[in-house]
């Protein structure tokens, strides 16, 4: 993939994060609906609140965490910034997981690239039990120590029938704005003139 590509698709990384900075996911209650009566007076059942399709929507404003390879813990992942990344200044990040499948536990582990300090107190949590369309939120703190392109994973391990499943998840940072994109963009080639 030639640096250009990875510019574009790093640039397109950080519009989808540009738009997900400084929003608050909504509330995770919301009322639920009366039941209505059909025709013949019978009590028809609101839907249930707890269905994937729910979780989806309660999630709406953040964006997916990205995943390599396929999906073998029945988990995914969203996200929202709570800040634009800046030097040195603390960033909280929002995670919802919703669970996809059944899983008798869920635990979720942080570590980031070089560049990034993880708050340890935020770098692990666990989950209980849950059914398909589960959700569960999280707070990850890091700060940045340098300008440039840097990324937080997440492994989620998932106690399920047959032993355990893990998947993970990239959240990509963009510390310094476009004119860390050609920083780095230019850094190895400087490098490797030999000058």
């Amino acid at each position: 993939m030639s640096s250009l590509q990875i510019r574009v698709l790093v640039l397109l990384g950080c519009v989808a994060l540009c738009a997900a900075c400084g929003r608050h996911a909504p509330a995770d209650k919301a009322q639920a609906p009366a039941a209505k009566q059909n025709k013949a007076g019978a009590s028809i059942k609101p839907p249930d609140e707890n269905t994937l399709e729910d979780a989806e929507k309660k999630t709406a404003d953040m964006v997916h965490g990205v995943s390599p390879g396929k999906a073998t813990a029945p988990v995914d992942l969203k996200f929202s910034l709570t800040a634009k990344p800046e030097l040195g200044a603390p960033l909280a990040i929002d995670i919802a997981l919703l669970a996809t499948g059944v899983s008798d536990s869920m635990a979720l582990s942080v570590q980031a690239s070089d560049g990034l300090d993880v708050d340890p107190t935020t770098s692990v949590s666990t989950f209980p039990k849950s059914q398909v369309g589960s959700l569960y939120r999280h707070q990850i703190k890091v700060t940045p120590r340098a300008d440039g392109v840097y990324y937080v994973n997440v492994l989620v391990t998932t106690a399920v029938t047959g032993g355990p499943q893990t998947r993970s998840f990239s959240i990509p940072l963009l510390v310094g704005g476009v004119a860390a994109l050609d920083k780095q963009a230019t850094a190895p080639d400087a490098a490797g003139s030999g000058g």
